[in-house]
């Protein structure tokens, strides 16, 4: 097994693990509107690489170069889709399931039903989102989390949701 930095080879630790990324169905992306600090693209791009999310999308970002934090090099794997804002976002991406994670707001993470495909939405770290769309929920925690951070437990809960109800 080759290392990349602290992590094993996905693909390696993919086949290792009987290619169970292979046997999930759907597809998810990521988009954060108006993301602040450059930092947590890295790790949001990382996270999206590590669990498998077919893109992730800038809504009016703030800056569009390779990020230190991006450990992974996820852009070499997974696209960067960058939309000027909302309204061009919304018009492009109005057929697929968008879910609203906020602060607070909509189901707690440990309830909610993972749907098949679904773009997950998040503010920027000083920012709300500038809609509630018709899916949303919140990561139950007694402070917000990081934006990169919140991006990784999301994804996670999708991973685990969606392995254990296709993997039975």
């Amino acid at each position: 097994m080759t290392l990349n930095g602290d992590c094993a080879d996905t693909n390696e630790a993919r086949s290792m693990n009987g290619g169970e990324r292979s046997k999930m169905r759907g597809w998810s992306g990521v988009a954060l509107y108006e993301p602040k600090i450059e930092a947590n693209l890295g790790v949001t791009l990382r996270n999206a690489h590590a669990f498998g999310a077919a893109f992730v999308a800038l809504i009016g970002h703030r800056y569009s170069h390779r990020v230190s934090t991006d450990t992974t090099d996820a852009t070499q794997h997974i696209p960067v889709l960058y939309f000027r804002d909302w309204e061009l976002f919304s018009e492009t991406m109005y057929k697929f399931p968008i879910v609203t994670v906020e602060v607070g707001r909509g189901v707690p993470l440990h309830k909610f039903e993972h749907p098949q495909h679904a773009i997950y939405l998040f503010g920027g770290e000083d920012r709300t989102v500038p809609v509630q769309t018709g899916l949303s929920c919140h990561i139950e925690s007694a402070y917000c989390l990081n934006l990169g951070v919140a991006v990784g437990v999301v994804l996670y809960a999708r991973h685990a949701s969606m392995k254990g109800a296709y993997n039975q």
